[in-house]
């Protein structure tokens, strides 16, 4: 029995010694090959320019009913007054509105002849 066990116990750590050394082989060799292609990123990128972008393709859909031509218009004015609020600079919109109420009241001082008021 004293050899039996000797071979078989000479087996198998044999066998579990070759199986962690192919393990490590393989995770090393991972390793190795990510870092590559890292490394072979980085110099593409420093060494050529991006490709330029693609251009969008637009798709035209019919429409089979005027009724949903009507809500797609609609919404995209929705949208554009949306747009337009989100943008607007309120100071310059309120001065712009002072601007024209002071040109209104000096046309209409203009065409009243100059009076102060009714009665005057």
């Amino acid at each position: 029995m004293g050899r039996l066990n000797g071979l078989v116990g000479g087996f198998v750590l044999t066998t579990s010694v070759m199986y962690l050394t192919i393990r490590q082989h393989q995770e090393q060799t991972k390793l190795s090959s990510q870092l590559l292609r890292d490394s072979n990123g980085i110099l593409n990128a420093i060494l050529e320019p991006p490709p330029p972008p693609k251009p969008r393709t637009t798709y035209v859909e019919t429409r089979s009913n005027i009724l949903e031509t009507m809500k797609d218009n609609w919404n995209s004015e929705i949208e554009g007054v949306v747009r337009w609020v989100q943008n607007a600079n309120p100071t310059s919109i309120f001065n712009s509105i002072e601007d024209m109420a002071r040109s209104t009241f000096s046309e209409l001082k203009q065409l009243g002849g100059g009076s102060e008021g009714p009665g005057k």
